[in-house]
């Protein structure tokens, strides 16, 4: 038996009329308005669904992500850069550039799981 980390852990989206198999580590992040989702893929690519944030984030949970506000979901393992750009504004910057907001609320989860502290 192959033990795999848990950033490889797998994830099942429907699309349409597809189900579709994704690696963690394949995500970048993932934004979510109402109830669709957007899977951001490190390629570059995203997919669509019509699934609650929250239910993805339980998919992968212990699979190094975290929900960084409300509407977002990063793979801890793409974080780049830290900002801080005034006493309540964080931004994370992820590979390829991507700037997502932090808000004042899971910066503390935020800075524990980065930073350790």
């Amino acid at each position: 038996m192959v033990v795999t980390s848990p950033s490889d852990k797998p994830i099942f989206i429907k699309t349409g009329h597809i189900v579709k198999r994704i690696s963690g580590q394949d995500i970048l992040y993932v934004t979510c308005e109402g109830n669709v989702s957007t899977i951001y893929l490190k390629d570059g690519g995203q997919i669509s669904c019509v699934r609650l944030l929250k239910l993805i984030e339980e998919d992968l949970s212990g699979a190094g992500f975290l929900r960084i506000n409300h509407n977002c979901l990063v793979n801890l393992a793409e974080v780049q850069e830290i900002r801080y750009v005034n006493a309540r504004k964080r931004e994370l910057v992820l590979t390829g550039g991507v700037v997502t907001d932090v808000s004042y609320r899971k910066w503390k989860a935020v800075k524990e799981a980065l930073l350790g502290r």
